[in-house]
């Protein structure tokens, strides 16, 4: 640890039924007592036996001593650090990514002050725009970001970083979208498959299963298959991700991610991803053809006249808007676009407030008062 923690101490702030669901879904077995202030758990499997107490009573004098060992026992068993299964049992039911920053200038918990803002930031920034891929996938994405992404953000947080060149973790507790495009989080009670389909799940999978495309294509030399790519990866994401201080000679990003343990389903195949600053330039000439192809499209800026969709907010799933806007003849145009769920409900306060929007998209030539492919932002 890069400052000094008493793990002792610390046990204090787990919860015991954390650590019992923990240890009942990893392949322990609760051995049967006539105590109800502590379960006893046993491992056999491998020709390996282990058997932990967990105290359920804070209360209890020996509470800290038995937990602290237990947890030592489990890490051992388990082949991790203490410091790894405690932040996993302090954040029950999350996922947890890990970016190892490894460059010349960066030492052991020490790094210049630069790097460290550049860091944080495109942490923050990637995880936003796989959110926003799955939410709305776009090539790119512009103005104002969706509540649901503020919202998921939000309840995501950093862990303590980790000596060993420099490591942000990053704690993602499981979510969930409701049908009315609510945010709603889910607690260790909650079933498997519900976490499993999570938006918190199907985050992590996508940021490692990019990361892990991106390098395979470019490594094929395949850059036309990214720009185009059927799973969207914006340039939003390409962007976060050289902003990890990739542009710097020598430098090496390592992704991990620590998949929750109790949700073994829709996890990516890929563990550990490692890129260095070799692919700073094709990643760069990505962003480029991707900004290339959205130069081409049709911008067009003005009021919303029209709003279309269905009545029953569970049932819509998009909708239908009508822009008024002066095109380049300095003649008044009306264009009507198609968009996301959530575009549209952006589109209904746009049009309550009386703000003016920008549609970035491709006018069919048969009829162009209709834009297709519609990248929607608030201006």
């Amino acid at each position: 640890m890069i400052y000094s923690v008493n793990f002792i101490d610390m046990t204090l702030k787990l919860d015991p039924l954390a650590v019992v669901k923990y240890l009942t879904e990893t392949n322990w077995n609760q051995y049967a007592i006539k105590r109800n202030d502590i379960k006893i758990f046993q491992y056999d499997e491998n020709n390996i036996f282990e058997q932990v107490t967990i105290p359920l009573d804070v209360n209890l004098r020996d509470y800290k001593n038995t937990m602290y060992d237990a947890i030592c026992k489990i890490a051992i068993l388990e082949n991790k650090s203490v410091e790894q299964l405690m932040l996993y049992l302090l954040n029950p039911n999350t996922d947890i990514l890990k970016i190892r920053l490894e460059k010349d200038d960066v030492e052991q918990g020490n790094i210049m002050l630069d790097n460290a803002i550049n860091l944080f930031n495109n942490a923050k920034k990637i995880l936003a725009a796989t959110a926003l891929d799955i939410i709305n996938p776009q090539k790119t994405h512009y103005g104002r970001m969706d509540d649901s992404v503020k919202k998921f953000l939000s309840q995501c947080r950093f862990g303590q970083t980790e000596i060993g060149s420099y490591v942000v973790s990053v704690v993602c507790p499981f979510a969930e979208l409701t049908e009315t495009g609510q945010h709603r989080q889910l607690s260790i009670f909650s079933d498997e498959e519900r976490c499993a389909n999570s938006l918190t799940r199907k985050v992590t999978n996508k940021l490692m299963t990019n990361i892990a495309t991106v390098k395979k294509k470019i490594d094929d030399n395949d850059f036309d298959s990214l720009v185009n790519y059927e799973n969207t990866i914006s340039s939003n994401f390409y962007e976060a991700l050289n902003g990890l201080n990739l542009q710097s000679e020598n430098t090496t990003i390592e992704f991990t991610a620590e998949w929750s343990p109790t949700v073994k389903k829709n996890r990516c195949e890929f563990n550990k991803i490692t890129i260095t600053n070799d692919y700073y330039n094709p990643i760069q000439n990505i962003i480029s053809k991707i900004k290339e192809c959205d130069s081409k499209r049709t911008e067009i800026v003005g009021k919303i006249r029209h709003l279309d969709a269905s009545p029953t907010i569970d049932k819509r799933d998009s909708g239908i808007i009508k822009v008024v806007y002066v095109g380049d003849d300095d003649k008044i145009k009306t264009v009507t676009a198609k968009l996301s769920k959530e575009d549209y409900k952006n589109a209904v306060i746009a049009h309550n407030h009386g703000k003016s929007v920008k549609l970035i998209g491709d006018i069919q030539t048969k009829n162009k008062s209709f834009m297709e492919n519609v990248n929607f932002s608030i201006v």
